[in-house]
């Protein structure tokens, strides 16, 4: 949790530009063998620090003028100096890396930053992955903001997307992968997303005109916009459309699969366009956006509204950079994972075995089994939906579930983003006793009828009785059931509506508490039956 105030005083400005000294240090270059890759991304996890994070979005928050201890505190599009002054900073967190070529593009006033991980000099591939964040703010919930002399210091909106697009940069940049990597400070996001809009007509367009051998393919975009204020827990929102799933999938399942510990909802919606990846959806390309919430604004489960959002007061005191440093170790490691392994041809799908016995007696049932994959994935058991919990370093997993009497026909489903392979094993439940039917009917009941109870088990039942109770839980009738003749595993009775004392009931909801004795073992069954006039 931060403790810096609104406004650091000068010494606090000097420490943070000591540190930001120390992270404009050029980091080596390191091309790995990426065929051990398993545990790469655990190492990965370990390198992204929340005082690093924190000391980013300060930076960015405070936007301190070159060779001089003023702050701008805005990073609005309309502010020229304010941004020039922004592009700069993000031009020499980019240069720790000189494995990156950065360019810029600059339209109608607007300035994106772009720097290029290229792919490995032998590589084939025309696959180009992009991460972005917009750095520009505004303040617009505040009365008279003015974006020529006013502040928007944008520490979470979006300070925090931006300072993780960095760090990434910087962490991914010292390998060497198969695949073009792009990483894209946007600018005008708060204008209607002038950055991302330009951008990708722009790559669109040259990818119409160019050669085949030329061409370059946008297979993913992860769009980073403010994920930093939730203090309620560690919940990231991932939008997505149909064709983008697969990149929210992937998410998922290095959730699971790296212990991130990130609470996940998952929104997918055609039509949400409150963010930078709608247009690059409109022009065809597969993108998510990463948000602590699509409607900051309002209150939902696991999340309490924004008070600070697009006002002067979205300052680094208000940024749970815990969050911030979960959200940016998923989408490091989503992404590695992806350059890695995802595309290439000789990879080879996951196994999945499934142990069962024959029989069991046990309603809940732990099951378990081996898998193979050298690359994340998530272990799903049909029909109950139940996740499964992966123990990496044996390569085997446990999952609890829930049986009916009987034959159980248990699918345990390996998923990984690109696809899924699955096995199945059955079981047979056999219990003492198990309710097979129980029909109360006809329900609603009119005042002046009759109702039949009907009970059906998988042993014989000895006796039956039914207990009915008004909403006040009064007792207002018991009723003794019969055998039928035929099958002794089948009961019956009836009743006419009238209490003990023969009074017609009023109309209303009653509890029916119906109970049978097998084997000298007493069975319960509650149903609820509602009676008009």
């Amino acid at each position: 949790m931060s403790s810096q105030l609104r406004r650091l005083s000068p010494v606090a400005l000097k420490n943070y530009t000591a540190l930001l000294l120390l992270l404009c240090i050029s980091s080596p270059a390191v091309a790995e063998d990426n065929s051990n890759f398993s545990y790469r991304g655990d190492e990965l996890l370990t390198l992204v620090q929340s005082d690093a994070l924190e000391a980013q979005v300060i930076a960015l928050q405070e936007n301190i003028g070159q060779g001089r201890f003023h702050a701008y505190r805005t990073r609005s599009a309309h502010h020229r100096e304010a941004t020039e002054n922004t592009v700069r900073y993000i031009k020499s967190q980019f240069r720790r890396s000189p494995r990156l070529q950065i360019s810029e593009q600059v339209f109608g006033g607007i300035r994106n930053v772009i720097a290029v991980l290229p792919p490995r000099s032998d590589s084939t591939s025309n696959r180009v992955f992009v991460l972005c964040a917009h750095y520009d703010t505004q303040a617009v919930r505040e009365p008279n903001w003015n974006p020529l002399v006013s502040t928007a210091p944008g520490a979470n909106d979006n300070g925090t997307g931006v300072a993780a697009m960095l760090e990434i940069a910087n962490l991914l940049s010292r390998h060497e992968y198969d695949h073009e990597l792009r990483f894209i400070a946007l600018g005008g996001e708060e204008l209607g997303f002038l950055g991302s809009r330009h951008y990708a007509r722009m790559v669109r367009s040259n990818s119409t005109t160019a050669t085949v051998t030329a061409r370059k393919n946008i297979v993913s975009v992860f769009n980073l916009d403010m994920f930093g204020f939730n203090w309620k827990s560690d919940l990231v929102e991932i939008v997505a459309n149909n064709d983008s799933a697969w990149i929210s999938r992937a998410l998922i399942i290095a959730n699971g699969w790296y212990n991130v510990g990130l609470k996940i909802r998952r929104t997918q919606d055609e039509f949400i366009d409150i963010s930078s990846h709608k247009p690059f959806w409109d022009n065809g390309y597969d993108a998510v956006t990463l948000t602590e919430s699509s409607t900051p604004w309002r209150d939902s489960q696991n999340y309490d509204t924004n008070p600070f959002y697009h006002t002067a007061a979205d300052t680094a005191d208000k940024v749970n950079f815990g969050l911030v440093r979960k959200v940016t170790q998923l989408v490091l490691v989503t992404i590695d994972s992806l350059l890695t392994d995802m595309f290439k041809p000789t990879r080879q799908p996951p196994r999945v075995t499934l142990q069962l016995p024959p029989t069991t007696q046990e309603s809940e049932l732990t099951i378990n089994g081996t898998f193979q994959a050298d690359f994340p994935i998530d272990i799903i058991v049909h029909p109950s939906q139940t996740e499964a919990v992966l123990h990496r370093d044996t390569q085997t997993y446990t999952a609890k579930v829930p049986l009916n009497p009987g034959e159980n026909v248990l699918r345990v489903i390996a998923r990984y983003p690109l696809g899924a392979v699955s096995t199945a094993e059955s079981v047979i439940l056999t219990q003492a006793f198990a309710w097979r039917d129980v029909v109360v009917f006809p329900n609603p009941a009119r005042s002046d009828g009759l109702t039949e109870f009907r009970v059906e088990a998988n042993a014989e039942i000895t006796e039956m009785h039914v207990l009915i109770y008004d909403t006040n839980g009064n007792l207002i009738k018991r009723i003794e059931g019969v055998t039928d003749r035929l099958n002794q595993k089948i009961w019956r009775t009836w009743w006419s509506q009238q209490t003990s004392y023969g009074l017609a009931v009023s109309p209303g909801i009653y509890v029916c508490h119906i109970s049978v004795l097998s084997k000298g073992e007493t069975y319960t069954y509650l149903k609820k039956l509602a009676i008009l006039r």
